[in-house]
């Protein structure tokens, strides 16, 4: 009987460092030079907007695993916490930050197995902008889910081995037929909605990208409302070869 306790006892003792897993000193200071430069989005990366104490500031929306990226979770529960507590203010969903927009001057917070990273966007998007890193037990986690959002260089710069027309339109936030999806997916990132079908055998897809980014007041300035990107892109069998009109750009001021 003793001889099984102790072992229960051992067992346990050999699980908890994995159970309790968070980046070490050496491993945070890595994390935080990996940000030391400016950094691109390789997603749409939203925001939460909303006036407080000291004015209208940013919060986290967009949450990042070494497999992937999520917005859907934390946009539910906003959606909630809304309907049960009626406040006054500015209380917006920003969906400005994308594929290919630069963040600068990062900072990271770590909170045991969650790292969150604050930075500013450039011009004319030099605002604040959060992201939420989850799962992160190791070093090695950190790098996968950084990969998931982050680059250190433009989508377009990637890839020398697309055709140099493709990777000026990518580098102009411009679509061009005869692009991948993939290479589409670097201009007008997660569609608000998909289509899919046949025709003659081919597979045709149409995505329906977003339109409105929502605004932003963040350090006091107000972003336009409108992505302009075209209302509808259609691709068949994995190549675009047609693109919609894109709506006009508007703006919006918090103030009136």
């Amino acid at each position: 009987m003793f001889r099984i306790v102790v072992l229960a006892l051992v067992s346990l003792a050999l699980l908890a460092p994995i159970s309790s897993a968070e980046l070490t000193g050496k491993d945070r200071d890595q994390a935080k030079e990996m940000i030391q430069v400016p950094l691109y989005l390789r997603n749409n990366v939203p925001c939460r907007y909303r006036s407080g104490g000291w004015g209208i500031g940013a919060e986290v929306v967009t949450e990042v695993s070494p497999q992937g990226v999520d917005w859907e979770r934390n946009l539910k529960a906003i959606e909630q916490e809304r309907e049960k507590k009626k406040r006054k203010g500015v209380d917006t969903i920003y969906w400005g930050f994308g594929p290919n927009d630069k963040i600068r001057y990062g900072k990271l917070y770590f909170k045991g197995e969650i790292v969150e990273l604050w930075a500013e966007g450039a011009e004319p998007k030099d605002t604040e902008i959060w992201i939420r890193f989850v799962q992160i037990k190791t070093l090695d986690d950190f790098k996968k889910a950084f990969d998931q959002i982050l680059t250190t260089k433009g989508l377009q710069d990637e890839h020398p081995d697309w055709p140099e027309h493709v990777r000026k339109a990518i580098a102009e936030r411009k679509v061009v037929e005869g692009m991948t999806k993939t290479q589409a997916f670097a201009v007008v990132g997660t569609p608000i909605a998909l289509e899919a079908s046949e025709d003659g055998g081919k597979r045709v897809e149409t995505w329906f990208p977003r339109q409105e980014t929502g605004t932003s007041g963040g350090w006091g300035k107000v972003l336009s409302a409108t992505t302009g990107f075209p209302s509808s892109l259609r691709f068949v069998d994995g190549v675009l070869t047609a693109i919609g009109e894109a709506a006009k750009g508007t703006k919006v001021d918090l103030d009136k």
